[in-house]
């Protein structure tokens, strides 16, 4: 057994008192201080809570954990769950707002088609009431023994054969009111003559609507800073012929010109197999019904136009086309003289109803040099024979023109110029017409292709200012003007789909470059600034 003392500790378990103190005192009194010190704490938080933001102890506890004890989290999510609600509310409000500013529109372009058509047959009516009203009087003045010195040119003046008597107001030209008592007035058109050999070169715009709507129209005289003279417009064989859209040309001095398909109007570019649009069913007469309703209605609307019948001919792409240019032979069941036939029976229908009176007829092909060479076994669509043989004679034809682009798809010989564009093919038209008067009828620059540079100058700016040089040149001075197509189409040409940006706004050089050209004083053109 060992001498050695040895110490031994009380398991805490076995502890009379709990395990915090060494004695049931010690562990009550400790108790009860945790238990005021619990209170004390929960006493101080409260204080915490509801004491004023700007709290130097509640700034503290803000400081160190990054959480403002003042922030309700439950208000706070009420808060964004009414915000949520207000936008999704506004966004709603927005889309009906949209639809109902899109139908408050389309509303406002058809009550603008009607009012122009009403106005349109109301001013036929006067018209025609003047007239009547002013044969009236010339037989009155007949009855009576009226003197001739009365009569004044463009219309009756003031003064008659018998003494303090006084003349009527009568009609001059197209129905205008001349000197004397008022009258109704009329929209003034100029002669047919006068618009086939203009003294002033044309500026035309094809745009989206008009002259049906002028609201792009007007927009883009206005980027322009010159007012066009001329518009540009389609119509096909499904369609009656529209006088409003004369009359609202004419209402603001610009010449219509109308494309009139033979096919839907809706058809594309590309549809050229339409059998119930072939040129033997208009040589055949089955369209002359519809084809005398509409020279009546022009020669009841009494105002002249423009008439490009069956534009492009010399291509591929329309029912009136010829041939594919290969094997693949005829298109539309077409034979090579059926559209001079087509033309020159349509011509000679419109000079029986009289309409020819009214009706300057463009003949107008498109450029040559882009044409089907015929070396897959059918005809050269590019050579001068060809296109004579699609010429329906001078006795048919008072302007010829083109249609040329600048557009892709480019190659060697693609160049921003007038020669690149136009030469070749009006080559070709002088010695086919020769002494016609030219109408570049459609023509555009795209603005894609060329240097991939945006700050370098565009091959667009560069056409334009190629076509104002080359329309100062006298060798050119047969070109009484063009029609410019200010859209963006898509189309297929060649195989290859492009979309072009064709609009005079589509960049600012482009604008400029034409803006330049068109105010230029040795172009020939003789327009307004636009308001």
């Amino acid at each position: 057994m060992s001498d050695s003392t040895q110490d031994f500790v009380t398991p805490v378990h076995m502890q009379s008192g709990a395990w915090w103190a060494t004695s049931h005192g010690n562990a009550r009194r400790t108790a009860l201080g945790a238990t005021a010190v619990v209170v004390l704490l929960a006493m101080i938080s409260w204080l915490i809570w509801v004491s004023p933001s700007d709290n130097i102890v509640r700034s503290a506890v803000t400081e160190v954990t990054g959480v403002d004890p003042s922030i309700n989290v439950s208000s706070l999510k009420a808060d964004r769950s009414a915000l949520l609600d207000q936008l999704v509310s506004a966004k709603k409000q927005l889309a009906e707002s949209k639809a109902a500013l899109a139908d408050v529109q389309q509303q406002a372009w058809t009550s603008e088609g009607q009012l122009t058509a009403a106005q349109a047959k109301l001013t036929s009516a006067e018209s025609a009431l003047a007239q009547a009203q002013s044969a009236a009087d010339a037989g009155q003045e007949a009855g009576s023994g009226s003197g001739a010195a009365g009569i004044a040119a463009g219309g009756r003046g003031a003064g008659s054969g018998a003494p303090g008597g006084s003349g009527s107001g009568g009609t001059g030209s197209n129905g205008s009111t001349g000197g004397g008592a008022t009258g109704p007035v009329t929209v003034q058109t100029p002669s047919l003559a006068s618009i086939i050999d203009p003294e002033s070169r044309y500026f035309g715009l094809f745009t989206d609507q008009a002259p049906f709507n002028w609201a792009t129209y007007d927009a883009q005289e206005a980027a322009v800073g010159s007012e066009a003279n001329m518009v540009g417009y389609f119509q096909g064989f499904d369609q009656e012929f529209r006088a409003d859209a004369v009359r609202s040309s004419w209402s603001r001095g610009k010449l219509p010109v109308l494309t009139w398909e033979s096919q839907p109007i809706k058809a594309g570019n590309n549809e050229s197999e339409q059998p119930d649009y072939s040129l033997k069913k208009i040589i055949d007469g089955s369209f002359d019904s519809y084809l005398t309703t509409y020279a009546d209605d022009i020669v009841a609307n009494g105002m002249p136009l423009g008439l490009r019948f069956d534009h492009e001919m010399n291509g591929t792409w329309y029912p009136w086309s010829t041939d594919y240019g290969n094997s693949k032979g005829a298109v539309n069941g077409n034979g090579p003289q059926d559209f001079v036939k087509a033309w020159q029976h349509v011509h000679d229908l419109f000079e029986r109803e009289g309409a020819n009176d009214l009706v300057a007829w463009v003949w107008a092909p498109t450029r040559v040099d882009r044409l089907a060479t015929g070396k897959t076994g059918g005809s050269n669509h590019t050579t001068q024979e060809f296109l004579a043989s699609l010429y329906p004679g001078a006795d048919y034809v008072d302007i010829v023109g083109m249609s040329g682009y600048y557009r892709p798809p480019y190659d060697d010989k693609s160049k921003p110029t007038f020669d690149s564009t136009f030469g070749a093919t009006l080559k070709q038209i002088r010695a086919i017409a020769p002494g016609k008067n030219i109408l570049l009828a459609e023509i555009g620059a795209s603005e894609t292709g060329g240097s991939s540079d945006p700050t370098a100058t565009s091959e667009k700016a560069q056409w334009f200012d190629s076509l104002f040089t080359a329309l100062a040149d006298p060798a050119n001075a047969d070109i009484i003007g063009f029609s410019y197509f200010d859209l963006v189409a898509t189309t297929v040409v060649d195989g290859v789909r492009s979309t072009n940006d064709w609009r005079l706004t589509s960049r600012s050089d482009s604008l400029a470059a034409f803006t330049a050209g068109i105010t230029r004083r040795d172009v020939g053109f003789d327009l307004q600034p636009s308001p």
